[in-house]
């Protein structure tokens, strides 16, 4: 009598992806977004350290005129703009 068998592996891989416009951040800034939010993975989890290396952090640029808030796609100039209103405001 043959048997299958299935083996069904099931690993923990905390996976965080960030969203920014297009060229809003520079390489070292979006690096420095990957550990940060690596670090807030780990901590918010009391993961231990060894934990770190499998925490995947994708940093991706949405295209020109993708970023939609509201039903209303916005180009980086004015997304920025809105950024900056809302900081002289006070709110986010």
């Amino acid at each position: 009598m043959q048997r299958n068998y299935t083996v069904l592996y099931i690993s923990y891989m905390p996976f965080a992806h960030v969203v920014v416009p297009a060229g809003a951040l520079s390489v070292e800034k979006k690096q420095k977004i990957v550990e940060l939010v690596t670090d807030a993975i780990v901590a918010a989890e009391e993961a231990p350290p060894a934990l770190r290396p499998y925490v995947t952090v994708l940093v991706s640029e949405a295209a020109e005129g993708g970023w939609g808030i509201g039903g209303r796609g916005y180009t980086g100039p004015e997304l920025r703009g809105l950024v900056r209103e809302a900081a002289a405001r006070g709110t986010s």
